[in-house]
């Protein structure tokens, strides 16, 4: 079921004014129709122009175009004590997209100040094609991906975790964790199911300062 959690602003680029935006836990048939009829045209238009100029997904800032977000939603009904799905909107779009775990493998830290110690992990965290630096020439919202990542720590806060996420990041995305959100860069996976994806995470004295900056 979804369900209302939270309002949070927005900046609209394009008027510099700030929007409200609703944060929902769960995700419905409205969400997936905007992805299929409205992210997933955008991307694959750009896929296309980037092919034929010679330019990587990961230059467009579009690697996760061909996500499935229908199955990620079935996972998420299906056990929903592992999974937590929330989807943000505004301006009568879905804007970002949010899946996590809190009871896998993942779900244990790997950094030096609590190793092993439980967190919450983020398995997807996706923003509306129309927003993206690199994939549009004027990006309509800012912060929504900032605004998930929060909503992952306030899980974790919530679950007693301290705070603490982790993730693999996309190479186009390995900025944006690194300097705009501020987590700890652990190197890039050799082998497992993440092979060749940069791990980062965010440690429980970081949790301050990064709640401090989004607010």
């Amino acid at each position: 079921m979804k369900q209302l959690v939270d309002q949070v602003l927005l900046k609209n680029r394009v008027t510099g004014e700030f929007e409200v935006a609703e944060l929902c836990h769960g995700i419905d048939e409205t969400n997936l129709s905007h992805i299929e009829g409205r992210w997933r045209p955008m991307f694959e238009l750009r896929r296309a122009q980037a092919k034929a100029s010679g330019e990587s997904m990961s230059d467009i800032n579009a690697e996760d175009g061909h996500w499935n977000w229908g199955s990620k939603v079935l996972a998420a009904i299906s056990d929903p004590f592992l999974y937590d799905i929330f989807a943000l909107e505004c301006g009568g779009n879905t804007q970002a997209l949010l899946l996590t775990c809190k009871g896998s493998t993942d779900c244990f830290s790997r950094h030096p100040e609590h190793p092993k110690a439980d967190m919450v992990y983020v398995e997807f965290l996706a923003t509306a094609p129309w927003n993206r630096p690199r994939l549009v020439a004027e990006p309509i919202y800012k912060g929504a991906g900032r605004v998930l990542i929060g909503t992952a720590v306030s899980l974790s806060l919530g679950e007693e975790f301290g705070g603490r996420i982790g993730l693999h990041s996309l190479l186009g995305s390995e900025k944006f964790y690194r300097d705009a959100i501020g987590m700890t860069d652990l190197g890039v996976d050799v082998d497992g199911p993440h092979k060749g994806l940069r791990y980062f995470e965010l440690p429980e004295s970081q949790v301050t300062d990064f709640l401090t900056i989004q607010h």
